[in-house]
C-alpha cells in the first residue's frame, strides 16, 4: 500500500515541503511590503504597528516565534533609539 502511494506521488510530481532559511523568510516578509514604523511621528502607535504586522503574518500562516522575530526586525532601528532614550 505504501509503495503504491509513493509511486502515485512520483507520477504526479509531488515534492517534499521545502524548508526555508531565516534569510529567505525575511526576504519574503519584505516582499509583502509590510508597514513601516518610523517612531518619530507623535500619533504613531507601536501597538497598532505590531498588530498590523501580526495580521499580515497570520494570513501567511507564520508561527508565533517567527512573528516576533520579523516584527523585531522591522523595529530594529526604532528599538535602538527607544533603548538609548530609556537609559
Amino acid at each position: 500500500m505504501l509503495a503504491q502511494v509513493v509511486a502515485n506521488q512520483v507520477q504526479q510530481g509531488a515534492q517534499a515541503p521545502r524548508t526555508t532559511t531565516p534569510g529567505e523568510r525575511v526576504r519574503d516578509f519584505m516582499r509583502m511590503n509590510p508597514p513601516v514604523f518610523h517612531g518619530s511621528k507623535v500619533d504613531e502607535d507601536p501597538q497598532e504597528f505590531i498588530d498590523e504586522v501580526c495580521k499580515i503574518l497570520t494570513i501567511r500562516d507564520v508561527g508565533a516565534c517567527e512573528k516576533a522575530e520579523l516584527a523585531a526586525y522591522q523595529l530594529k532601528g526604532v528599538a535602538q533609539i527607544w533603548f538609548d532614550q530609556w537609559k
